[in-house]
């Protein structure tokens, strides 16, 4: 890209001096009657042919007092104002694309949110519904527990009470009959002689 500003100066004088050749052209055949001034240069040919003829002419001089084509292309140069526009437009798509995509975003965070949010309120009830489960199963295992150590303690004084046995006298009436009458006669210690 060429930024040579001579380029624009002789653009804007090829192009003044294309348009005043086509004014003077135009006044001349005005101030001769128009088109009708030519029937002398061009014979008794038709107005059209005229007009065919005036248009190639004007349009041969606009086109040599140019000196760029009117066509855009890679090598075509430009003018510092041009290429200040072209930056400055670019800028503000480059401004436009940002806040479109903080947009974006800012719409994807709501949504993803929104998701999560909901996520976690279905957790909650199903912790929460597990949290009253479990108390009834604590509830549950407390009364098993105090019927457990309740019965614990019952075989225990009762095991105390079988180990215990062989200390105890029974007295004959505690005995189940059939057994006759008992005596217990006391041992005398013998004393040795001396």
């Amino acid at each position: 890209m060429n930024l040579n500003p001579e380029y624009a100066s002789k653009g804007v004088a090829g192009a003044g001096l294309g348009t005043g050749i086509a004014g003077l052209s135009l006044g001349v055949l005005n101030s001769m009657g128009g088109l009708a001034g030519l029937t002398g240069l061009f014979g008794n040919r038709s107005t059209a042919a005229q007009n065919d003829v005036l248009t190639a002419l004007l349009t041969t001089e606009m086109m040599r007092g140019q000196s760029r084509p009117e066509t855009c292309g890679e090598n075509t140069p430009v003018t510092r104002y041009e290429l200040t526009q072209a930056q400055t437009i670019a800028g503000k798509d480059a401004e436009i694309g940002l806040l479109k995509a903080d947009k974006y975003t800012d719409q994807k965070l709501t949504e993803v949110t929104a998701y999560l949010m909901g996520q976690i309120k279905d957790l909650a009830a199903e912790v929460r519904k597990n949290k009253d489960e479990q108390t009834g199963v604590n509830m549950q295992q407390v009364a098993y527990n105090a019927t457990n150590s309740a019965t614990i303690g019952c075989v225990q004084s009762q095991v105390a009470a079988l180990q215990g046995m062989t200390k105890l006298v029974i007295p004959n009436t505690s005995v189940c009959p059939g057994w006759g009458a008992v005596k217990v006669t006391p041992e005398i210690a013998t004393t040795p002689a001396a």
